[in-house]
């Protein structure tokens, strides 16, 4: 993730978002991102304890991003049981290198959106904010 920053301002809607990671730099540094932007994040570096705090509240979220391979439930996997608790929840997954199968498949099933982790601060937000806003 590259470390440009977002020219728009921050937001007012108080937004929470579940943000999962495995590795904790990359959590830390996108829960950073988020935070400046005015969202509320809880950060797990676990799926499984990610979707046991998902499904004991569902509505607490209104947005998910996961990264995509992950020890335990994969992104995938963990989008999937998250989308049956919660059908319509908006979910971003970001990987390394989505190949079309994999954005194909994972589109396919309810995710919104499949990301790059090379992606730019300002993009990030963009897709949060317009995952939101529908």
């Amino acid at each position: 993730m590259t470390q440009a920053r977002s020219s728009s301002g921050p937001n007012t809607h108080h937004s929470k978002i579940l943000l999962i990671d495995d590795e904790e730099f990359l959590l830390d540094l996108v829960r950073e991102i988020l935070e400046e932007a005015g969202y509320e994040v809880t950060a797990q570096t676990s799926s499984v304890a990610a979707l046991d705090q998902f499904s004991a509240d569902p509505s607490k979220f209104d947005l998910v991003i996961a990264d995509g391979k992950m020890p335990e439930l994969s992104g995938m996997d963990l989008s999937e049981r998250i989308l049956k608790i919660r059908p319509g929840i908006p979910i971003i997954l970001y990987t390394d290198y989505p190949d079309a199968a994999s954005v194909k498949k994972a589109l396919s099933t309810g995710v919104r959106a499949i990301v790059g982790k090379s992606m730019s601060t300002s993009q990030l937000i963009t897709h949060v904010r317009l995952l939101l806003e529908r």
